[in-house]
C-alpha cells in the first residue's frame, strides 16, 4: 500500500462525511459525486457501496475515523 498525503479537498469530504453520517455510520452520495470518491478517496479510509442508478452511500473505515479524530488535534 503506497502512502501518500492527503490533500485539502480529500480531508474536506472526509470531514463532511463524517459530519453528514448516519447513526449506521453511511452518507448518501449522488450519482455525480460517486465517481469522484471512487476515483480520487484512498479505499483505505472509505467503504464505497453503489446504491441505484449510480447513487451510493460511503462510511469511513476504522483508520478513516482514525484520519478524522487526529485532525481533531492537528
Amino acid at each position: 500500500m503506497a502512502e501518500t498525503k492527503l490533500d485539502y479537498g480529500q480531508k474536506h469530504v472526509l470531514k463532511l462525511i463524517a459530519k453528514d453520517s448516519g447513526s449506521d455510520g453511511w452518507t448518501p452520495v449522488s450519482a455525480q459525486v460517486y465517481p469522484v470518491f471512487e476515483k480520487h478517496i484512498p479505499p483505505e479510509l472509505v467503504e464505497l457501496e453503489e446504491t441505484t442508478e449510480g447513487w451510493g452511500r460511503v462510511r469511513l473505515t476504522a483508520r478513516g475515523q482514525g484520519v478524522i479524530d487526529a485532525m481533531a488535534w492537528l
